[in-house]
């Protein structure tokens, strides 16, 4: 084909939107949205355009358009006449605040997470992916009027969603049942880890100059979580204080995103006095999170409700015995590759994490079991199923 015609088949190729509304406080969507992008940019099939709102130095590596749009902020009136309209499932905003020659060429939107952005689109065909519905178990955590808001967003979203993306059984058995939506129109696909992880080569070098900047103990469990209060830290604190009884050499590193319940978890640590036995070393570069990883004893995941948790998919890619919640879809997630306990209960986290410092044969096998876990998950398996949904829906 010649540069003329490789022009013009590009020009009549239909374009996918993918809306990357994410940054480093977006949590596990961060990873996800990555993820998605990961599967589909080098897809010639359909021509993929992304719409972010931020400067995001990942956003920028795919060599792919990118529509930087924006939002104006409404008064207090239209945000109850919007509230109204996406109650009554009306599709076309009736404030538009977003320039529409953006978007108009668009012949389907992908949303990897739940953001009102996407009811501009609305009127178009769209994909959604819902991670989960944690206020029906954890109502304490959100205001009643966030709980409210939370319930039109996602009823409106799936409602006229074309198709909705799950990453587990779990959660799609929570859509059907507190929005009411059909199952046939949910679809259950994990995300994979991120590619790079799997082959992922430790630079020993590197690995030392990483250690010196965030000042690394030679012995911790490594626990990283933006610090919502589902990720559980305060629990994780208490039930470390115990391990500490059995195990005077161990540390306690936490990374993570500074979120609303970061004032408590440090006064937590003040109050228990482990300031000099936990770690805190905020967001960290995403480059530095294997040797974050590789360099620790245990990963710990004591969250209270998660959907698919990437930080576990991470540790059994690099090797990293994982000790984790038996709640919600984590189970489901880990299988026999980890040690489970229960989060709410803070002697049989400690008991747990130390039966896996103390046995380095269980290490291995749990290290060998994640991997193996790990190579079930195909990368060109989940781009295969994303593109049969786009052809379902445009073709």
């Amino acid at each position: 084909i010649s540069s003329f015609d490789e022009g013009k088949v590009e020009s009549i190729l239909k374009k996918i939107g993918i809306l990357a509304f994410v940054n480093k406080d977006s949590g596990g969507t961060l990873q996800y949205t990555q993820s998605l992008i990961d599967a589909l940019y080098k897809e010639k099939t359909y021509q993929y355009i992304i719409f972010t709102d931020s400067d995001t130095d990942s956003i920028n590596t795919y060599n792919l358009e990118v529509r930087k749009v924006s939002v104006a902020k409404l008064s207090l009136i239209k945000k109850i006449i919007k509230g109204i309209q996406l109650l009554a499932l009306i599709k076309a905003p009736l404030f538009e605040s977003v320039n529409k020659e953006a978007y108009e060429d668009i012949d389907l939107f992908f949303s990897p997470r739940v953001i009102l952005y996407t009811q501009f689109f609305a009127s178009k065909p769209f994909i959604l992916t819902l991670h989960d519905i944690q206020e029906a178990y954890y109502p304490e955590y959100f205001s009643f009027q966030l709980r409210i808001m939370r319930f039109i967003v996602n009823r409106f979203l799936c409602k006229n969603a074309k198709k909705i993306i799950c990453e587990s059984n779990y959660v799609r058995q929570d859509i059907e049942k507190h929005l009411k939506i059909n199952k046939d129109k949910i679809i259950v696909i994990p995300a994979p880890p991120p590619i790079q992880l799997l082959n992922f080569i430790i630079d020993e070098k590197e690995k030392s100059i990483i250690k010196g900047k965030y000042n690394l103990p030679d012995n911790y469990i490594f626990y990283p979580a933006s610090f919502w209060p589902h990720k559980n830290h305060i629990k994780l604190i208490e039930a470390f204080n115990l391990v500490l009884k059995r195990n005077k050499n161990i540390y306690l590193v936490l990374s993570g995103a500074k979120q609303n319940n970061y004032l408590n978890v440090i006064n937590h640590i003040n109050k228990m006095n482990l300031d000099k036995r936990i770690i805190l070393i905020g967001y960290i570069d995403y480059k530095d999170l294997p040797y974050l990883f590789s360099m620790s004893q245990v990963m710990v995941m004591p969250s209270l409700f998660e959907s698919i948790s990437i930080p576990i998919y991470e540790a059994f890619a690099l090797k990293v015995p994982v000790c984790a919640s038996n709640v919600v879809a984590i189970p489901e997630q880990v299988g026999d590759a980890g040690v489970l306990f229960n989060p709410n209960d803070k002697k049989d986290i400690a008991d747990k994490l130390c039966q896996l410092l103390e046995d380095n044969d269980l290490q291995q096998i749990l290290k060998l079991k994640g991997i193996e876990r790990i190579k079930g998950y195909s990368h060109l398996e989940y781009t295969s199923n994303l593109l049969f949904i786009i052809n379902k829906i445009i073709n």
